[in-house]
């Protein structure tokens, strides 16, 4: 199983106090926990970024 699979990697959206949306991407490891407060616009960046970097693998096939 990955560590995606068994819950190491996780996203959930909430709504900030002032009413935006946010998400929380949390990332688990053996040692510690890092979690990251995204703004839509810097989620629509990391779905950008990881959209080339699929491109270029299926380009390299």
């Amino acid at each position: 199983m990955s560590w995606m699979d068994d819950g190491g990697f996780e996203m959930q959206a909430f709504t900030a106090q002032d009413g935006r949306p946010m998400a929380r991407m949390s990332f688990h490891t053996s040692t510690s926990q890092y979690y990251f407060n995204l703004t839509k616009t810097e989620v629509q960046r990391i779905r950008r970024e990881c959209n080339r970097i699929l491109k270029e693998m299926e380009a390299s096939k």
